[in-house]
């Protein structure tokens, strides 16, 4: 099995196996179509993500950059300087979530 590299972590920008958990964050990303999408409502791959470390998601820390590209390359960016627009899923066409 091949070891995935996510990169630095993006609360405390240690590397290693335990960079595994990816979140997904409302905002879009630096890099159109390096981000998180949805097949099912038709959302392009543009939301911005970041990576964070077992130890860093397991305290709930504040993730403080996202990725500025793929997380592999190693580039980050501050969450601040995102887009204030809401990116988020249309909900009109998750049958899923309705009650």
């Amino acid at each position: 099995m091949t070891e995935t590299n996510l990169g630095k972590c993006c609360v405390c920008e240690k590397e290693g196996k335990t960079v595994r958990n990816i979140i997904m964050i409302h905002r879009r990303a630096t890099v159109p179509g390096h981000g998180w999408g949805c097949v099912v409502c038709g959302l392009p791959p543009d939301g911005a993500i970041a990576v964070v470390c077992d130890a860093c998601f397991d305290a709930k820390k504040e993730v403080r950059v996202v990725c500025e590209d793929y997380p592999c390359v190693n580039k980050r960016v501050p969450i601040d300087s995102l887009a204030p627009e809401a990116f988020d899923h249309d909900l009109t066409k998750h049958d899923e979530l309705r009650t």
